[in-house]
């Protein structure tokens, strides 16, 4: 497989390294193996690092990775998103999407600012952001987001 999932016991996230050529399946397998692991031990933090990624989904399958995240993510969680300058724009679009539909995604060009903001007061209760919609909202609001993904 192309990922890693390293549990951070010390700062409580799971971190995902992401390399080489990953389909959407490979993607999928990763993020669902991360959702059993923060399943286990009841944590809501992801750092996801894809800058060593060779390839990126095409729209339609950003689209699909946006989905996965949303239903599958604990809302009151935090996903920090670090990524290569040349991969920003289509991880900025993911981000759009996700947060769009309630779920705090954040992309960095840096792991180290990326570090710092998901341990950003990690032993309060975590709240959504405040510009997410709640769940029930964004479930309803999924056309938007497929036309806006469809447009695209």
């Amino acid at each position: 497989m192309t990922y890693t999932v390293i549990p951070n016991q010390k700062e409580e996230f799971v971190f995902l390294a992401c390399t080489g050529d990953m389909t959407l399946d490979e993607m999928t397998t990763a993020c669902r193996k991360v959702q059993l692991v923060l399943a286990e031990l009841g944590w809501k933090r992801i750092l996801v690092d894809v800058t060593a990624l060779q390839t990126g989904p095409d729209p339609a399958e950003l689209f699909d990775l946006a989905k996965l995240f949303w239903r599958e993510f604990p809302q009151v969680g935090r996903i920090a998103l670090v990524v290569r300058w040349d991969q920003s724009r289509l991880a900025k679009l993911l981000e759009t999407l996700v947060r769009s539909v309630g779920t705090c995604l954040t992309v960095f060009v840096s792991e180290e600012m990326a570090e710092a903001w998901i341990l950003e007061n990690s032993k309060e209760p975590q709240r959504p952001a405040s510009d997410s919609l709640p769940k029930t909202a964004a479930q309803s609001d999924l056309s938007k987001v497929s036309l806006l993904c469809h447009v695209l």
